[in-house]
């Protein structure tokens, strides 16, 4: 697989992913404002953690061997990755389970709160792993020279 199409498959899951967190943040905000519920908080949340689970499995499966050959930042890339993404897991577990033994409205906040994380971590992640830059078809290779 080439590293475009790697950037393109995972970019199309990251926007898959803001798809359900949109739905699920609209959710959580219409809880916090007193609005009548018009979805179900924690089925969506735990839309979220499989869609993430998947994505962070295809993710390492996909980069953990390539991105430390990228660049000289390649090491760092991969050790920021992992670290985020044992954060990440670990966030979505702690909402998965305080959903249903929280109140609606803390829940809400609670979940408000990690959706802002997930898009900072994804933001990050799309300038540290995925840009153009990092994942490009024509190899790049220091000190070489003609002839």
């Amino acid at each position: 697989m080439k590293p475009s199409e790697i950037r393109l498959e995972l970019l199309q899951q990251h926007d898959q992913i803001r798809v359900i967190m949109e739905v699920t943040k609209t959710i959580a905000e219409s809880i916090s404002a007193g609005r009548p519920r018009r979805g179900d908080l924690s089925g969506c949340v735990l839309r979220l953690a499989d869609a993430v689970r998947a994505h962070n499995c295809r993710e390492e499966a996909l980069l953990l061997d390539f991105i430390p050959s990228v660049d000289a930042w390649g090491g760092a890339r991969e050790a920021i990755m992992r670290k985020e993404h044992i954060q990440e897991h670990a966030r979505l577990d702690v909402a998965l389970r305080g959903i249903p033994l929280a109140s609606p409205d803390l829940a809400a906040v609670g979940v408000v709160a990690l959706m802002r994380l997930m898009r900072e971590h994804m933001d990050r992640e799309e300038a540290a792993f995925l840009g153009e830059d990092v994942l490009r078809d024509d190899v790049v290779v220091a000190n070489q020279t003609d002839g």
